[in-house]
């Protein structure tokens, strides 16, 4: 399917490979982001047609969180941390999700940022991401540890 958008060729420049191996880095928090937007997207698909069908509200949901973690090849008890940060960053922090979205950010970063801002109010949670996150460029220069302190310092405020 991907095949050819990941060759490698064996004579290629070092430059070369270093623009083949940003380019993979910008696909994968594309990917990333779109993973979001679509578990988001398949969780209010899959509330809405539970209320239509009449399921209780303390059976909407189950299994939602199994079937993300099973399509992600991922462990089951992961299912929920992949429905949490996708639903923050579709809800509660659009900046963050562009940031993402464009390969300005990794998926880890995003995730740090998300961690770090998961005990504050949805306000709050969008002032941090609009703060943070709104100008991306900035994140070129920054490393995991300074995306991470720079999240905890917005939240502690």
């Amino acid at each position: 399917m991907f095949e050819s958008l990941f060759d490698v060729d064996p004579d290629a420049s070092q430059a070369e490979l270093r623009a083949v191996v940003e380019r993979c880095e910008r696909l994968k928090s594309a990917a990333a982001a779109a993973q979001a937007r679509a578990t988001a997207l398949w969780a209010a698909k899959r509330r809405a047609a539970e209320i239509g069908a009449g399921v209780s509200a303390a059976k909407r949901g189950k299994g939602l969180a199994s079937e993300i973690a099973l399509a992600r090849r991922d462990a089951p008890v992961k299912g929920n941390q992949h429905l949490g940060f996708a639903r923050a960053l579709v809800e509660e922090m659009p900046h963050t999700l562009a940031a993402l979205a464009s390969g300005a950010l990794s998926e880890w970063r995003a995730t740090l940022i998300v961690r770090e801002s998961a005990c504050l109010t949805v306000e709050h949670r969008r002032e941090l991401d609009a703060e943070l996150c709104s100008d991306s460029a900035k994140f070129d220069h920054w490393g995991n540890a300074r995306v991470e302190a720079e999240a905890k310092k917005i939240a502690a405020r």
